[in-house]
């Protein structure tokens, strides 16, 4: 069988600013991969960065001609153009490996869209509908969604941006009627909230806001650009979890649970996840069934992500991401497999033969040299090092991070690499970072 595994990019990459680091590299996870089905055909077809199939990969592996494995890079982000492509390929099967580049969640609409050509031309595809990725992108869609198929969220509020500032530059307005309805509404919200872009990636930018005066000022203050969601903050603990398959045929993986900032926000950059859960103290079989559930509701096919918050022995839902995502590699590493191995699993309807043999640990570091990068990698218990570094940033914040999982059969086996990671001062460990962990691994 012939299989394509595709994603696009709608944002602007320069290979030459940001520079992607990543041991093993995408090309070697690929070429292990290929070695293992070797009666099918792998063709991968990305712009750039290509997170999850080119991410990491030399000159000297794009340019190999001679490996298992196919490479086509997209020089734009022409959605026809893709098409064309991955329809000249004659693939008996396109899997979508849809990643996430700021400002917007929404590269799986894109992908979609490629997609929908591609089943015109009677491709069959592993895509989640456009429908489907277009509700996922918006936070206040998704809460509506969820809110009125009986999952439990957290109250919320949606804040249209325009008709929040609809008098300004109109001398017939007196009275701006819908801000005066949204103020009444959040005073009546349980504090603290959390502000957030509806159409934003993961927290960034969150805002938890702890009286309705400092939820007030963010919403007119000029950060606030467009439409955000005001919702309730759930003081449980922070959770994922993703799925996999097709219609009729999904596969839940156990969620892994995330440490949360000093304001109690899972920030992207700082998170520990800690995994998998499967102690049915959280409710592990319902929370199978109604991802499932969700999942029939939804159509998704291909991969997705789910973010939760247990808490008083129930499981709210707080956004659903259409796509692949930052725990991918990390519930891989539970796998002992490789992301290429699960994308394949996907192609082939074998995603029931995923499961977590062992614990596994993501989190992140401040950037390093590429010989600290390729040391890590050798160390024992570690299983991935990924870096992006954004050369041309000038922010401390804004200049990347280095991103190291660990895997190992117990909680006690991921502590003893940290604690040599320490010791031997390969990583910078923050004092606080270990206190993250223990607080993790105790509800284990």
């Amino acid at each position: 069988m012939r299989v394509v595994f595709y994603s696009t990019n709608s944002s602007a990459f320069n290979s030459q600013i940001i520079r992607n680091s990543r041991y093993p590299s995408c090309g070697k996870d690929w070429e292990d991969c290929a070695s293992i089905y070797p009666e099918h055909e792998f063709i991968i077809v990305s712009a750039e960065p290509g997170t999850f199939l080119i991410s990491g990969m030399s000159a000297r592996e794009n340019e190999n001609k001679s490996g298992r494995v196919k490479y086509f890079i997209l020089k734009d982000e022409d959605v026809s153009r893709t098409a064309e492509k991955i329809i000249s390929l004659s693939p008996d099967v396109a899997v979508a490996a849809t990643f996430w580049t700021p400002p917007y969640d929404w590269l799986s609409v894109q992908d979609a869209l490629v997609a929908e050509e591609l089943t015109h031309a009677g491709i069959r595809t592993i895509c989640h509908p456009l429908k489907t990725a277009r509700l996922c992108m918006d936070k206040s869609a998704t809460h509506n969604f969820l809110e009125e198929h009986g999952f439990s969220v957290p109250r919320a509020l949606h804040v249209h941006h325009g008709l929040f500032w609809c008098e300004r530059g109109s001398r017939s307005i007196s009275t701006n009627v819908y801000k005066e309805a949204v103020l009444h509404e959040l005073k009546k919200m349980p504090l603290p909230v959390v502000i957030k872009d509806c159409a934003g990636l993961s927290s960034y930018g969150a805002e938890l806001a702890g009286t309705f005066k400092e939820a007030h000022h963010y919403l007119k203050s000029p950060r606030t650009t467009g439409d955000r969601i005001v919702e309730e903050y759930i003081d449980g603990i922070q959770a994922g979890l993703e799925i996999y398959g097709t219609p009729g045929n999904y596969t839940v993986l156990p969620p892994f649970f995330f440490s949360v900032n000093r304001y109690g926000i899972t920030s992207p950059k700082q998170s520990i996840k800690l995994g998998p859960a499967q102690d049915e103290r959280f409710r592990i079989s319902f929370l199978k069934e109604e991802m499932v559930r969700l999942a029939e509701l939804l159509k998704l096919n291909g991969a997705a992500q789910v973010d939760l918050i247990f808490k008083d022995g129930a499981w709210y839902v707080i956004e659903i991401n259409a796509r692949l995502s930052g725990m991918t590699e990390t519930y891989a590493a539970g796998c002992g497999i490789s992301v290429a191995q699960m994308l394949t699993c996907l192609a082939l309807g074998k995603t029931n033969g995923l499961s977590l043999r062992n614990f596994a640990c993501n989190f992140k570091l401040p950037l390093m040299g590429e010989e600290q990068l390729r040391n890590l990698s050798e160390t024992q218990g570690i299983s991935l090092v990924r870096q992006i570094h954004n050369t041309a940033a000038r922010q401390e914040r804004e200049k990347g991070y280095c991103e190291i999982i660990i895997s190992s059969g117990t909680i006690n086996g991921i502590r003893q690499v940290l604690k040599s990671l320490e010791a031997s001062s390969a990583a910078y460990l923050e004092p606080v970072f270990m206190r993250n962990f223990n607080s993790l691994a105790e509800l284990f």
